[in-house]
């Protein structure tokens, strides 16, 4: 007779990119040792790997983790953690003004992707030409290199989210090309084209979360002592920023 098996509840999310409603479950133990293993290893390589495999073990959907956008795996991941370990993240950041701590708590089921205004993967680059992006997803940030330049890996990344080329005539789907090809073609760009290419990935939806951060830490010991008082807006982006 095998040994009983504790039933834990399901939960239902939308992925960001797609509105595509899927159910999962909360960390069992196996998944809270996988990450536990990951983070004590402070190897970033080993983390999104850590991450992928508990997105595929806790989501019942099949999905195919590592092309998809990455604001959609951290928003998973967060809603996973939120369900696991409670909604609520206890956070601290240091006051400007007094230098002391400032305890605050998260409501991560408040944390949304934010999306910038007329932002599109559809860019004219000019009245004949223009291409369809792709978001970064973590098979593109597995082609990031230590041992390349940023610029290098800048024109890498730009290079894999680049789905097709079109003209007036044809559209060319960049499966059909070399990436010398499309290194070539970036370079043959005029400045304003590309800077198109590039507010393209400075407007990309973003997990984030802003609020106020007030200091009530006493200037001092005393009992009369006045609270500090220092105000300000937090803003919180990216999955990292929930878990400092």
């Amino acid at each position: 007779m095998g040994l009983p098996v504790i039933t834990v509840p399901k939960y239902k999310l939308t992925i960001p990119s797609t509105n595509k409603e899927v159910s999962f479950r909360p960390f069992l133990v196996k998944e809270e040792k996988i990450l536990l293993i990951a983070m004590e290893s402070d190897d970033e390589e080993q983390m999104t790997t850590a991450i992928k495999n508990i997105i595929g073990n806790c989501v019942d959907n099949t999905l195919d983790i590592e092309s998809m956008p990455m604001f959609d795996i951290e928003y998973i991941f967060l809603q996973l953690r939120s369900k696991s370990k409670g909604e609520v993240v206890d956070l601290s950041f240091e006051c400007d003004k007094c230098k002391k701590q400032i305890p605050v708590q998260v409501d991560l089921s408040a944390v949304k992707i934010q999306r910038t205004e007329g932002h599109t993967n559809k860019i004219p680059l000019s009245e004949d030409v223009g291409v369809m992006m792709s978001y970064p997803s973590m098979q593109i940030q597995k082609t990031i290199k230590q041992d390349q330049t940023d610029v290098e890996n800048i024109f890498n990344t730009i290079s894999s989210c680049i789905e097709s080329i079109w003209d007036k005539d044809t559209v060319y789907s960049t499966k059909d090309h070399t990436r010398e090809e499309l290194d070539k073609f970036l370079e043959s760009l005029p400045d304003n084209s590309f800077t198109k290419i590039q507010k393209f990935f400075d407007t990309i939806p973003v997990l984030k979360h802003t609020f106020e951060l007030k200091c009530t830490n006493k200037n001092g010991k005393s009992k009369k002592a006045s609270m500090c008082g220092w105000k300000s807006e937090k803003t919180l982006e990216g999955l990292g920023s929930f878990f400092v």
